[in-house]
């Protein structure tokens, strides 16, 4: 099968959605099937693999995690058309979205979608002017845009849920979670990570993601105070930027902080396992994600979890592996020392994480996503689409 992917984000680019396509891609090209990437260029930046076409865009990697697409379909048409894909997947709904949407019309193939965001909850955040205006406005473009999808692919029940309550969309849905490479948390060492930030003899909190607002980190600064009281010395690792970084910093410098919180920075992904492994225990206090993937990293490499009661982390923490906690900076503080105080109970949860996480292995998803498939190409054959 070949499989035209649409995405406003590749690598370099570092992002959940990019994760997610490299690792599908990886699965699908050992199943024996063709994956061909559409997506923007980056300065300086050349493919080292087959199938991928770059094309002009701004890129605002740094900001939104996306690239502003200069929308050629004159351009893109061609390439499209010449790879003879059995249907298109997209991973936004809007710019290359909406030019997978055009394309799959013109060629007479279905449109599969991967519903990666909270759009909604996003655009309020940033939006400073009438925030609940945008993100009804944001709703109608979103079921706009479902309803020209064969099938949309989620990546966990609760947001499985969401779209029936909030978008009427029952059929034609199908949970696929983004898998983890779990050969990469095997084996991994700490002591290179702990020794460059001066680690060593200290327990360590470290949260991964992108340094922004709708990630909760307000509340976890609140929680990491508390935290300071009840067990003085504890250091918090960031690992990841975003437009949220220097508001963070001086937040810290206020609350005195500044010397126990430690930002990384962004890493190489091979990199990543390292942290995790230098960790003793991962705070996840967002409660705007899909899934939650950096929450099943953690679980590959053994790394027990705290996280917000919501989408995403409710699901991937339903067989062990971690705590759930109100949003409330208190109980999620409450939680942290309570199981930093009890080796045993670390060692737990760390053994439940390792077992829990073997169902998100690339083989198993990679199952999923052409099940996904093979009923999009029956559903739209069925409905006679297909002539």
């Amino acid at each position: 099968m070949r499989i035209a992917v649409f995405s406003n984000a590749y690598l370099p680019s570092i992002s959940g959605v990019v994760n997610s396509i490299t690792l599908f891609r990886k699965g699908l090209i050992a199943a024996g099937h063709e994956v061909h990437v559409f997506a923007p260029e980056y300065e300086e930046y050349e493919d080292e693999e087959p199938y991928i076409f770059r094309f002009p865009a701004l890129d605002l990697s740094g900001q939104l995690d996306i690239s502003i697409i200069v929308p050629i379909k004159n351009l893109l048409e061609p390439a499209v058309r010449g790879v003879k894909p059995a249907l298109i997947h997209s991973q936004h709904p809007i710019w290359m979205g909406d030019l997978a949407v055009s394309l799959a019309r013109a060629l007479n193939i279905p449109l599969v979608f991967t519903f990666h965001t909270q759009y909604e909850k996003y655009v309020q955040q940033y939006t400073p002017i009438a925030p609940k205006l945008a993100g009804l406005i944001t709703d109608e473009v979103i079921k706009r845009y479902l309803r020209n999808c064969e099938h949309v692919v989620v990546p966990t029940e609760s947001i499985r849920e969401m779209l029936a309550k909030d978008y009427d969309i029952e059929r034609g849905v199908s949970i696929v979670p983004t898998p983890v490479d779990l050969v990469k948390f095997q084996d991994i060492q700490p002591e290179n990570v702990r020794a460059k930030f001066g680690l060593d003899g200290k327990e360590v909190l470290l949260f991964v993601g992108r340094l922004a607002r709708e990630k909760g980190l307000d509340m976890l600064l609140q929680a990491f105070t508390l935290i300071q009281e009840l067990r003085p010395g504890v250091r918090l690792l960031l690992l990841g930027r975003g437009p949220y970084e220097g508001a963070l910093k001086a937040k810290l410098a206020k609350l005195g902080l500044k010397d126990l919180v430690i930002f990384a920075g962004a890493v190489p992904h091979e990199e990543v396992p390292g942290y995790y492994a230098a960790a003793d225990l991962f705070v996840f206090p967002s409660t705007t994600e899909t899934q939650g993937l950096v929450i099943i990293e953690a679980m590959a490499a053994g790394l027990p979890v705290v996280a917000v009661r919501a989408p995403g982390s409710v699901d991937v923490l339903t067989e062990g592996g971690g705590v759930l906690t109100e949003n409330k900076p208190e109980l999620f503080a409450r939680e942290v020392v309570d199981i930093l105080a009890v080796s045993e109970r670390q060692k737990e949860l760390s053994d439940e994480a390792r077992r829990a996480v073997q169902r998100y292995s690339i083989s198993d998803a990679t199952a999923r996503m052409l099940n996904a498939y093979e009923t999009t190409l029956e559903s739209w054959e069925n409905r006679g689409r297909g002539r």
